[in-house]
């Protein structure tokens, strides 16, 4: 038979530079189908496969934990933070989580839902009054799960550089754009998380960053993640790169299925877009694999986020046409060959899957936009799928 590792290769053909999570889903049908198929894991065959597709695919670094029944088995740095200063990747080099940060946001919003202040079912005007009337109809669980209708934030019609940081004239502009049915589809969206943490800061009576770090990560013992975009100093960040040259005018570069084709032999700096705090909800936050592993413990042990909120969590939302959505609140759904699977990712740089038949979860953070982390953090966990219950 093949190996895994061999066949998984057609998994990684241009990388792209934001995530479509129906795409990863039949990746992750194939990773699981390979899985099947018993593999003992150990950890030089993890570090050997890393470093090959970390040399194949122009990763300059990684971090990997793997965690078995919430202990962790395997934590270990490869490559480098910075290409342009020779720093070494450790395992406590902070990456850029980007739009991971949605699920801690989730895991806020329902922490205020367990102390009775809100319902998932509240519609967000009658938390936010001052929120346009057409969109009397989106609940807080709409927005979690993807499905609340509303134009994006970032990738529809609003240019949000050059609105100056101001979140009235943002909601002024977006609410100018057409509105789809709540609950109808499911389509990735930025909006609804910034709604959020204004539901957050309202109930709570905080600024959203200062109910996390009080609510979620102090409890959770995370100590090295912190909030800002490129531009922020934020101490022991790795470094984005991009294999995409963004100095060029992108209107004449090659371009194949609606993508400019990537630089296979070139790694630049990630030239990454001004962001407005009022977006940090949505995907602000940068932090370490240490911080990544703490959180995935401390909601698995059900001391923070009670088991009935989890399960919620957990859960894919319902269409209006009786079939499941992509998305539960806060967290991404696909199959892994037969078998579930619960993930969550970020810039098309980071990502977690969890396989909860095989209490087994992976966490793979690069720094390379476009590195297809899904793709990886699914080898690694068919390296790891031995069986065992």
């Amino acid at each position: 038979m093949q190996s895994a590792l061999s066949i998984l290769s057609i998994l990684r053909s241009t990388p792209s530079l934001f995530p479509t999570y129906r795409v990863l889903a039949a990746s992750l049908v194939l990773l699981g189908g390979l899985a099947a198929s018993p593999m003992q894991a150990h950890a030089d065959t993890v570090d050997d496969y890393v470093r090959a597709e970390m040399q194949k695919r122009h990763i300059p670094g990684m971090t990997v934990a793997v965690l078995r029944n919430n202990k962790l088995i395997k934590e270990s740095a490869y490559g480098l933070a910075s290409l342009e200063h020779n720093v070494a990747t450790k395992t406590d080099t902070v990456y850029t989580l980007a739009s991971m940060t949605k699920t801690f946001t989730a895991s806020a919003i329902m922490l205020l839902v367990q102390d009775g202040g809100l319902a998932l079912d509240d519609s967000i005007t009658k938390i936010l009054p001052q929120l346009p009337a057409a969109w009397a109809g989106i609940t807080l669980r709409h927005c979690l799960s993807h499905t609340s209708g509303l134009p994006d934030a970032i990738t529809d019609d609003v240019n949000i550089t050059t609105i100056s940081g101001d979140r009235d004239i943002l909601i002024q502009e977006l609410a100018k754009l057409p509105l789809q049915p709540a609950g109808e589809k499911s389509v990735y969206n930025q909006t609804g998380y910034m709604l959020l943490g204004m539901v957050i800061e309202k109930i709570s009576g905080m600024p959203y960053e200062q109910f996390v770090q009080t609510r979620l990560f102090q409890p959770m013992g995370i100590t090295g993640a912190k909030f800002g975009d490129a531009w922020s100093i934020i101490p022991g960040r790795s470094d984005l790169h991009t294999s995409l040259d963004i100095s060029k005018d992108h209107s004449k570069l090659e371009m194949k299925n609606g993508r400019p084709v990537v630089m296979k032999d070139k790694i630049y700096h990630y030239g990454a877009k001004f962001m407005p705090d009022y977006l940090a909800p949505a995907g602000l936050l940068n932090g370490n694999i240490h911080d990544l592993v703490s959180f995935e413990q401390a909601l698995a042990s059900g001391k923070l986020i009670k088991p009935a909120q989890l399960k919620e969590m957990n859960t894919p939302y319902k269409l209006r046409n009786g079939q499941d959505g992509d998305y539960g609140l806060g967290f991404i759904f696909m199959p892994f060959g037969k078998q579930p699977a619960i993930s969550y990712g970020g810039g098309a740089a980071t990502w977690r899957v969890h396989l909860p038949e095989k209490h087994l979860t992976v966490v793979v953070l690069t720094n390379l936009q476009g590195a297809q982390p899904h793709a990886l953090a699914g080898d690694v966990a068919a390296l790891y799928d031995d069986g065992a219950k």
